[in-house]
């Protein structure tokens, strides 16, 4: 899904589990910020690692507070579980990781 789509299915989810428009507000600034900053158009282009890559930018900046880091990894956490069901995704891949000198190609 493109990223208009990701944004509206968004706000879609946000009101059905009764946030509120500030809620919405903030939770659509920092997926747009975090689409800008990673240079993302589609939902193909997603990954895992990105999470981490964005949140540890907005860390080591002094711009922004430690409020907003957990603001920006809460809008995230929902983006991957609720609107792109990564959560699975993420468990396979630790998974994958613990197993020390095994080399694993995925599709």
């Amino acid at each position: 899904m493109n990223r208009l789509l990701i944004i509206s299915r968004t706000r879609v989810e946000v009101r059905r589990k009764k946030g509120g428009l500030p809620k919405e507000r903030v939770i659509i600034s920092w997926l747009k910020n975090f689409f800008d900053d990673m240079s993302i158009d589609h939902s193909s282009q997603i990954r895992i690692w990105q999470k981490e890559a964005f949140l540890s930018k907005l860390k080591s900046s002094p711009d922004y507070s430690r409020e907003e880091v957990l603001q920006a990894n809460s809008a995230l956490l929902f983006l991957y579980s609720t609107i792109l069901g990564m959560s699975e995704a993420s468990s396979r891949l630790s998974d994958v990781d613990s197993e020390p000198g095994v080399f694993k190609i995925t599709a």
